[in-house]
């Protein structure tokens, strides 16, 4: 697995290296900067395609150490309702003979499973599960702030909300309304 460096500087520039080589921001960008935090990570992991160990070295000497998983990515399995749009149409058959297609199967979800041995989670609790749909940054009163989109919310079901800090560590559950 390997491991992005990032050195913050007093000025909040930030210097980058995977596995001890320098990773430069793209020529655009001018300098890696704290706010660049995701990207500097979609960068090093090739947009987390793998897995990668982050240590951030601040300037007043802490060090901070996490894992950044890879994004499984999947491409959505057809619709099984669907004409195929590959295949011919039948031109065969009069009109009268043609009878109305019937779905012989409705499609089962596919699952994705994360495990998370040796993670210290007590035997039998409630564990939630949580996808990340954004990110944003914290005032400099260290105040959140998320905006989810409406039809995500509905369409997931979703009840609760879990906000937190990547380099603070700082996990709150809210309840939506």
């Amino acid at each position: 697995m390997p491991t992005v460096v990032l050195d913050v500087h007093d000025d909040g520039t930030i210097t980058v290296t995977v596995d001890e080589m320098i990773l430069p921001p793209p020529p655009d960008f001018g300098v890696w900067r704290r706010g660049a935090f995701a990207q500097i990570i979609d960068t090093a992991s090739q947009d987390r395609a793998f897995p990668v160990r982050v240590e951030v070295h601040e300037n007043d000497g802490s060090t901070f150490t996490d894992i950044v998983p890879a994004i499984i990515r999947r491409t959505p399995a057809p619709d099984p309702l669907a004409p195929d749009a590959d295949l011919e149409p039948d031109t065969t058959a009069d009109e009268d003979e043609k009878a109305p297609a019937v779905a012989t199967h409705a499609g089962v979800a596919d699952r994705v499973e994360i495990t998370a041995g040796r993670a210290g989670f007590k035997p039998g609790e409630a564990v939630a599960v949580a996808v990340i749909t954004g990110q944003t940054e914290a005032t400099e009163h260290g105040e959140a702030l998320a905006q989810l989109d409406r039809d995500l919310v509905d369409g997931l079901g979703i009840s609760e909300v879990i906000l937190l800090g990547r380099a603070s560590g700082t996990l709150t559950i809210r309840e939506l309304s």
